[in-house]
């Protein structure tokens, strides 16, 4: 016998959609690692799905790197004592967060956003339901940030995704 034949076709529907909506909520970025020239502008990406009808709240929150990223992207990885099997590492993101400086820069629900007291006054903002947009990149901004999706009936999946963002000098 066919489903169809057990079980009425409405009951197939709804434990069909239940079991999609399993999955939570899922955080995905476009970009795992960008480069931006300074005081010029950067959105990160960051797009999330959710069978919730709730209205999100999207958090934005940096981490600078543990090592000092701007150095090693003008030194060839030999002079680093980097082997070429090592230029995919991650040591400049693996440290405890105690160790480095972990902020939060905005948080946005609807058409609501609050700046965190170190990024008022600048022109950052949340765009397309989830992007960061900062209008005009500083020295400081090198570092990890991360999207944060928090949904009040939707705590499964993955909430958060991260970028790497690396600010560049210009020379003349």
């Amino acid at each position: 016998k066919s489903l169809g034949t057990l079980f009425p076709p409405s009951f197939i529907l709804l434990l069909f959609s239940s079991v999609l909506s399993c999955d939570g909520v899922q955080v995905t970025v476009k970009d795992e690692r960008k480069f931006a020239v300074l005081f010029s502008p950067v959105v990160l990406q960051c797009q999330y799905s959710t069978h919730s009808t709730q209205t999100a709240v999207v958090q934005w929150w940096y981490k600078s790197y543990c090592t000092d990223r701007t150095r090693d992207s003008f030194t060839f990885p030999e002079s680093l004592g980097v082997q070429g099997s090592e230029l995919g590492s991650t040591a400049h993101l693996d440290c405890a967060d105690k160790s480095r400086t972990v902020r939060i820069v905005a948080s946005g629900q609807g058409a609501s956003l609050t700046l965190a007291e170190h990024y008022k006054g600048r022109d950052i903002t949340i765009i397309n339901k989830a992007d960061l947009r900062i209008g005009e990149l500083q020295w400081g901004d090198s570092g990890v940030y991360f999207c944060k999706v928090v949904i009040s009936d939707d705590l499964e999946g993955k909430n958060e995704g991260q970028v790497e963002l690396l600010v560049l000098g210009i020379w003349f």
